[in-house]
């Protein structure tokens, strides 16, 4: 079982760092591939719509064929979109293979979660529940530091090779991995293909509306519309399931989730620009004292399952929001005069992401009924997309307008104040919950 954890863990980092290393090579591949800042942009805009809905395709998926050969194919995918970039030098080649990639790499978030909820015995499913949770930070912090000395040293396409040593994960998963589906059993209904393109268009044109242009965000809302007006189809097994978000915990873990992932990707956007405008420091400077900060973060991200134990989640979670909040605070009014204060507010930052995405990842399978764990996670991973590529495109989008990095922090400070509302909402209606709940038994 320990050795299952493990691969779980090298899947996970694989998936992360993948999304984080071409961010730092941007510029060196524009220049290579003969394309401008615009068209280079797609390397990552496209990546990330491929695995944001492949995330719960692949959820569903895992009802209709098994997990194992669900993850077989996917990192089989991911590897052959890695050879293909590493081999080519022609802009619209890498792009295809960059979306091989996330057509694979969409799997491996999802299916883990999965796995863990539904295979993993009670007793050891909390650990890998927590170590998946601290290797989404870890792995941002490990991307951004070997991007940019793979870069520096052999190269961008050194990227595409490395991503491809994946590939040798597929023995971990040929001989633990459980032959199972996300069901127990396996579904035999036709597969909600009209749902899967509704799905399709919101992702696309919620990530492209914030991106690009947010008059597009009205062709997304239609898209929720048409998925409400489909979901009352009773003859198919929905690929959108509305009634997971019926429960008021759900909803707020999972808003919270979208604004923890915004606010973390949104810090490793701007903490670069801001350490080179104010310190002058390099990329491998930059990506060592991220990689630092992510590695101890790691570490104490392990320890939450054990905090948990004696404090309960609500009073775990609301006070890494509070060091969060903290964080963006110094990283906001200080980081700029002092290094010492801006690792300081990185570490912050970085530290309450790991614990509090440890956290909601232990809350959320207890706030799904077990018949709809895959939605419920499905939708989960899908809103963690999301969250991830609202952060860094609304801060692009507020310093095209105002330049002022620490501005741009103070607004992902109000959304945790925020988070922090939402806590004490939620409280408040699970204790009137509580007291109804009395009152009708004493009835």
């Amino acid at each position: 079982m320990n050795k299952l954890i493990g691969t779980l863990c090298l899947i996970v980092l694989a998936g992360v760092m993948n999304s984080i290393l071409f961010n730092v090579t941007l510029e060196d591949m524009a220049i290579d591939l003969k394309v401008n800042s615009s068209a280079i942009s797609w390397i990552v805009i496209a990546y990330t719509l491929v695995t944001t809905f492949g995330s719960v395709i692949y959820s569903k998926l895992a009802s209709y064929f098994q997990i194992k050969k669900l993850l077989l194919i996917g990192v089989t995918l991911f590897t052959l979109g890695s050879l293909i970039g590493f081999y080519s030098s022609i802009f619209t080649v890498v792009l295809i293979g960059r979306i091989i990639q996330a057509m694979g790499g969409s799997s491996f978030i999802a299916l883990s979660m999965i796995t863990a909820t539904q295979y993993i015995p009670l007793p050891k499913r909390n650990v890998a529940l927590t170590l998946i949770g601290g290797c989404l930070s870890l792995g941002s912090g490990l991307g951004f530091l070997i991007g940019g000395i793979f870069t520096f040293t052999w190269g961008w396409h050194s990227l595409f090779l490395l991503m491809s040593l994946t590939f040798l994960i597929t023995i971990g998963i040929y001989f633990l991995f459980p032959s199972g589906y996300a069901s127990k059993e396996r579904i035999t209904e036709p597969f909600d293909i009209l749902g899967m393109f509704y799905l399709v268009i919101f992702v696309t044109f919620f990530i492209l509306g914030v991106k690009l242009n947010i008059y597009l965000l009205f062709l997304c809302i239609i898209s929720v519309f048409l998925l409400g007006l489909h979901s009352k189809n009773k003859k198919i097994v929905l690929l959108v399931d509305p009634s997971v978000f019926r429960n008021y915990s759900y909803n707020r873990l999972i808003l919270i989730s979208f604004i923890n992932n915004a606010a973390m990707v949104a810090t490793l956007f701007l903490f670069p620009t801001l350490m080179n405008r104010a310190f002058h420091l390099s990329v491998i400077q930059i990506g060592f004292i991220i990689c630092i900060v992510a590695i101890v973060s790691f570490f104490i991200s392990l320890m939450i399952r054990k905090i948990v134990q004696v404090i309960s989640n609500g009073k775990s979670m609301f006070l890494s929001i509070l060091l969060q909040l903290l964080g963006f605070c110094i990283l906001a009014f200080f980081g700029i005069h002092s290094i010492i204060m801006a690792i300081l507010g990185l570490f912050l930052i970085y530290s309450s992401y790991g614990a509090l995405t440890v956290i909601i990842n232990l809350e959320i399978p207890q706030h799904i009924k077990p018949e709809k764990a895959a939605m419920g996670l499905g939708m989960y991973n899908l809103i963690n997309f999301l969250g991830m590529s609202f952060g860094p495109s609304v801060s692009s989008r507020i310093l095209s307008v105002y330049t002022n990095i620490p501005f741009v922090l103070q607004c992902f400070a109000v959304l945790l104040v925020v988070i922090l509302l939402l806590m004490f909402t939620g409280r408040k209606n699970s204790q009137l919950s509580l007291k109804r709940n009395v009152s009708l038994e004493k009835d």
